[in-house]
């Protein structure tokens, strides 16, 4: 079988972002078993690998620069080296091994979209804080931080498709399908269920699992009784040597997105390097 993760990385200014998505490779690396940890790194400058210790945690390097304001995770279907991909979001980290996961996938499904989050203490995200234009427009709940799809499949091209189509001219869409409530971008979670919602293919490819559980950091939906802008403000991020992962005083074993760049730090990466090398 020929299945492999697949990361997209654009120059910024302000955020390493390579450096996320090595430390991401990184945690597949350790975390998952062989066969199951390959990674494909899109990337618009491959200079940029040179500075890690390990580059060769990515499997494939493809060098592209994509189009005037890309989002490069719609073409994931175009680009990908793999005949079954999971495409991520570079900003997680994994925590254990999800190959019987990958495995259930390529059995049984040619496409398939997150429809679920979890705070860091385990509980589902239901508040629609950052996903107004969702509620309002009645657009399915799909998370485009980890999306599976098989690369010949006739039901993910023309879901990417369309998903790419959106991105594009985002605003003649959402005149037509999100007059109720138009968000400032137009990004990939809304392309992707807007995609869904057009083609009317929401049951299958976001029906109800148990995986994949990403345990998403951001602030305003952890159902703290208070504001928040961060959640580094409220709880600590404490990766130990053997790289097991708590958050205030709960273990993580899931993937965590933990969105704030900073806590990828050069002990993390030095922590998840060591571990891999002695693999």
């Amino acid at each position: 079988m020929n299945f492999g993760y697949l990361l997209f990385v654009k120059h910024n200014d302000e955020i390493d972002y390579a450096k996320l998505a090595y430390a991401l490779a990184l945690s597949i690396k350790h975390t998952q078993r062989e066969g199951y940890d390959r990674v494909a790194l899109v990337i618009d400058d491959k200079s940029q690998v040179d500075q890690f210790h390990s580059p060769w945690v990515f499997d494939e390097v493809i060098e592209w620069n994509g189009p005037e304001g890309w989002d490069g995770r719609s073409y994931m279907d175009k680009l990908t080296p793999w005949d079954y991909t999971v495409c991520l979001d570079v900003d997680m980290l994994f925590l254990r091994d999800y190959s019987h996961w990958i495995e259930y996938f390529v059995k049984n499904s040619e496409l398939y979209v997150a429809n679920k989050s979890y705070t860091y203490r385990g509980e589902l995200v239901a508040n629609d804080y950052y996903r107004k234009t969702f509620t309002a427009n009645d657009l399915p709940n799909l998370y485009s931080f980890f999306t599976f799809f098989k690369k010949d499949s006739d039901l993910a091209r023309e879901f990417f498709t369309l998903g790419r189509r959106i991105i594009d001219k985002p605003q003649e869409f959402a005149n037509v399908f999100l007059s109720k409530l138009k968000p400032k971008v137009v990004g990939t979670d809304e392309a992707f269920a807007l995609s869904a919602k057009i083609l009317d293919i929401t049951d299958e490819i976001a029906y109800d699992l148990e995986f994949p559980r990403v345990v998403h950091l951001k602030p305003m939906v952890q159902n703290w009784a208070w504001p928040a802008n961060l959640v580094s403000d409220h709880v600590g991020f404490y990766l130990n040597k053997q790289a097991e992962l708590k958050i205030g005083n709960f273990q993580q074993h899931d993937i965590v997105h933990y969105v704030e760049k900073d806590q990828i730090t050069i002990e993390l990466l030095s922590i998840l390097e060591h571990l891999v090398w002695k693999k």
